[in-house]
């Protein structure tokens, strides 16, 4: 079989503004994966397990909507497409529940709210914020394979939108960092990452934001609406609902991708919300100290991003992508592991809290990181959309939205996966403050074991998304004959 064809391709104009949309999802990353635990745990003085359990709870909910909305935003049919409907109708309470889950409801310690209500309020506005992001993440997901069917601008669609997405994400903390959580004479030092009225400024402004963005976004590609591919109409009974979604997500590569990438964003959602931790209580550090980091990471980020399709440019996307996950198994825990092993060599492997050189080295370390990991999910991201095409030539139809769940609900990891596994963790090791533990305990004995039930989970669970990923068997040739087979080439 020839493969001379050219797959249909976008501009990169059109490219940029879907790509807007991921600004919408990093600030949302931001917040459950960064602020939201510390808010309620440290700040409003919910127990960890209970924050985590909320967080849960939503994230169930999250589960099952994600599929029956993908399922049904590929069969829906509109004078505004597949995909724009659902994404309009979540702009606003995507936006609202943003702003007010960061609302100060009253402390627990000032006795201002019960226990009990300030957990029903953060399961109510989680479930809020879970649903809008399923009806706006899931169709804006689907359509990225719509946009285009070549294999390298996939690479290409898949990193702008991760590039606009840890703008969103990291140029918020940044923000906020600088300018939100400032020291006051109630708030020195790192305590500053504790005072209320900082995450009340962070929920205008995030919220702002995903409103902005998402708009553009979704009014950007509007007008290619006419121009996408529309399948054969299908009705929506039950019961063929329920049967033709089971068959299509038994496709093999679909499965492995969708627990390697649930794997993985577990990983990256674990390291950023014990990042906060981290730099409170583990590297001792102030909001000014690590004010650049979100910056000069998202700069990072941006250039490997645009410079991902260059790279990959010829070679097997599963290849990059398992050594990426390698290297993140040596790389990632490394500088709490020697921090820790200094009392067992009574030697300092690390340099020690306060100085310059502790700075420039975690800042390489962090910027090296966070490379890693944003390579990693646009390889994996543009690993979803060839799914599309092996499916619909095995099936007959296209199914964009309930494969797209994978990139979905990946996002949603990240955020929330971490926050409630954290959370667990947290109420394990006395990290409460509830606890009654001391400020010198928790900078002690109950931070290292945090870091080292850390440290284990930070090489596990990149070698479990390895091994899974090698199962994954749609390659560049495979994908070429699917499009071909398919008739999606440029005349």
């Amino acid at each position: 079989m020839s493969q001379s064809f050219q797959a249909q391709k976008a501009s990169s104009g059109l490219m940029y503004i879907f790509g807007t949309g991921s600004i919408a999802i990093g600030v949302k990353n931001s917040l459950l994966g960064t602020f939201l635990l510390v808010y309620f745990n440290q700040v409003l003085g919910l127990p960890a397990y209970l924050a985590a359990s909320a967080m849960g709870l939503a994230l169930v909910v999250d589960a099952i909507s994600d599929p029956l909305v993908g399922i049904w935003s590929d069969r829906v049919r509109s004078r505004f497409g597949r995909r724009h409907p659902f994404m309009y109708a979540a702009i606003i309470p995507f936006a609202f529940s943003y702003y007010f889950i960061l609302q100060n409801p009253g402390s627990i310690s000032e006795g201002t709210i019960s226990e009990g209500e300030l957990f029903q309020r953060l399961l109510i506005l989680m479930v809020i914020m879970r649903l809008s992001m399923t009806f706006y993440e899931v169709p804006r997901g689907a359509l990225a394979p719509e946009l285009t069917k070549d294999y390298d601008q996939r690479n290409q669609i898949s990193g702008i939108g991760m590039a606009f997405g840890w703008v969103g994400g990291a140029g918020m903390a940044s923000i906020a960092y600088r300018y939100f959580f400032v020291e006051t004479p109630d708030f020195q030092g790192a305590q500053a990452f504790l005072r209320p009225e900082a995450f009340q400024e962070l929920a205008f402004w995030g919220g702002l934001t995903i409103f902005i963005s998402s708009v553009i976004s979704c009014v950007g590609t509007h007008k290619e609406i006419p121009h996408l591919h529309v399948p054969k109409e299908r009705s929506i009974q039950i019961k063929k609902f329920l049967q033709e979604g089971l068959e299509t997500i038994s496709n093999r590569s679909w499965i492995v991708l969708f627990f390697s990438g649930c794997v993985y964003s577990l990983l990256v959602g674990l390291a950023t919300n014990a990042g906060m931790y981290h730099n409170l209580y583990f590297w001792q550090w102030t909001p000014s100290d690590i004010a650049i980091f979100p910056t000069v990471a998202a700069v990072s980020v941006i250039v490997s991003a645009l410079l991902a399709g260059t790279v990959a440019r010829g070679k097997e996307k599963k290849n990059i992508a398992v050594g990426i996950f390698i290297t993140t198994i040596i790389v990632g825990p490394l500088p709490v592991v020697l921090r820790l092993l200094d009392p067992y060599f009574e030697a300092t492997l690390f340099p020690a809290n306060g100085t310059d050189l502790l700075w420039w080295l975690l800042l390489i370390h962090y910027v090296f990181e966070t490379c890693l990991g944003a390579l990693g999910f646009i390889f994996v991201g543009s690993m979803v959309m060839e799914i599309v095409e092996d499916v619909e030539r095995t099936t007959g139809r296209r199914e964009e939205g309930l494969l797209g769940t994978v990139s979905s609900f990946i996002h949603k990891l990240i955020g929330a996966g971490g926050v409630v596994v954290s959370g667990l963790i947290i109420s394990a090791v006395g990290f409460d403050i509830s606890s009654g533990a001391t400020l010198e305990e928790l900078r002690g004995p109950i931070i290292n074991r945090f870091a080292t039930i850390h440290v284990f989970l930070g090489a596990s669970l990149p070698f479990i998304s390895t091994l899974l990923l090698l199962l994954f068997k749609i390659d560049r040739k495979g994908h070429l004959d699917n499009v071909e087979n398919l008739g999606y080439v440029d005349k």
